[in-house]
């Protein structure tokens, strides 16, 4: 008995801090005028996050049984932010590989390219805009986007220096459909 009641206490923890995340994406979203997304996080008998989220209607995800779906390289060192940008992209048909520092990103994109990198900037061990150096180098054509909260100086000499190897920059907080709305305009999903 005590190890369901300590699975049901993990449980209710994640999805609390899903839910949490979602909930500072959102309101510094809103907090900028961007809209809001509907959504739920961790049903009662559903442990996976659902939203309303949907493939481009253009793209050639997932639908047809030939079609494989892009893959995403996630970089963040913030647990639960992955987690819910993760479950976002997955929830909209991309398959995502994750990475808590640029050095783990970088080792996962050796193993197996993705079609885009989304990174966060401020890291420990490697932070993000030395891994895109390293990996624009590499791969040149590898699509890239930013994001940053800022840390102590902000993010303006950050962002530029990500802009100049063609990244687009994403400010958290943000709204979940404006990472898509980048994710969409890179893989040419217009």
């Amino acid at each position: 008995m005590e190890n369901f009641e300590e699975s049901a206490t993990a449980f209710n923890c994640a999805a609390h801090q899903g839910q949490t995340g979602i909930d500072l994406l959102e309101k510094g979203a809103f907090e900028r005028g961007l809209p809001e997304i509907e959504k739920t996080c961790c049903g009662s008998t559903n442990h996976q996050m659902h939203d309303n989220f949907q493939p481009h209607p253009n793209s050639a995800l997932a639908d047809e049984p030939d079609q494989t779906p892009p893959v995403i390289l996630l970089i963040d060192d913030e647990e639960n932010f992955r987690c819910v940008i993760k479950q976002v992209l997955v929830n909209a048909g991309f398959e995502v590989v994750e990475a808590a520092n640029g050095a783990q990103g970088i080792q996962h994109f050796y193993e197996k390219p993705a079609d885009m990198i989304i990174t966060d900037i401020i890291m420990p061990e490697k932070e993000g805009i030395e891994t895109m150096i390293e990996l624009k180098k590499a791969f040149p054509n590898v699509k890239l986007i930013a994001m940053s909260g800022g840390g102590w100086y902000g993010t303006d000499i950050d962002f530029d220096m990500a802009q100049k190897l063609g990244a687009k920059t994403l400010d958290k907080p943000f709204a979940l459909q404006e990472l898509l709305d980048v994710v969409h305009e890179l893989l040419n999903y217009n």
